[in-house]
């Protein structure tokens, strides 16, 4: 009967033991498998701002050079065409305008004068999505605009065509003027 008992004592403290483990098991348990679940919040911010921008796109076309014209003592002479090739960049969302208008008219060193009528351009753009001036015009000495792009303002390039018309007997010499070109939203 001794015996018996002993196995029996044995048997409750193993069950004991084997719940408390079984418990500690499950405590650890309970803590990584139902921890508190916690967030952080970032915040993103990208600024983006406002552009639009005007460049002349080809190097070295600071200048319209007509190089050398030989003028004819009876008739005009035309010279041309020169072209500008202007890149506006936009993310305004809005019609913009370029314009162009010149200082002066062309003048050489000793004060002759060739007037800026004279010098008649036209412009093109790349996408055909705005306004451009399709006919050869003269320029003058109030801004005019070259170009009114699309509701969206589009980015686009554009292109000027300048023609240069000597008058018979125009005096020699390099006459020059300032050309400005401007980017604006309407």
């Amino acid at each position: 009967v001794i015996p018996v008992f002993v196995c029996y004592i044995s048997l409750i403290f193993m069950k004991k033991t084997l719940l408390f483990v079984l418990l500690a098991f499950l405590s650890l348990v309970k803590t990584s498998v139902f921890a508190e679940t916690q967030s952080v919040s970032v915040s993103a911010k990208a600024d983006i701002p406002t552009l639009l921008e005007l460049k002349i796109e080809e190097t070295g076309q600071s200048e319209l050079r007509f190089g050398n014209i030989q003028p004819s003592a009876l008739k005009t002479t035309e010279s041309g065409p020169v072209i500008v090739k202007i890149r506006v960049t936009s993310n305004i969302g809005e019609t913009y305008q370029v314009a162009q208008a010149i200082s002066n008219s062309l003048e050489n060193t000793q004060g002759d004068q060739l007037s800026s009528e004279n010098l008649k351009f036209k412009t093109t753009s790349a996408l055909s999505t705005g306004t451009v001036v399709s006919t050869l015009t003269p320029i003058t000495r109030s801004p005019q605009t070259i170009f009114v792009s699309d509701p969206k303002g589009t980015s686009d390039t554009i292109q000027a065509e300048y023609m240069l018309t000597v008058p018979a007997s125009q005096a020699p010499g390099d006459y020059s003027a300032i050309l400005t070109y401007t980017v604006s939203s309407l």
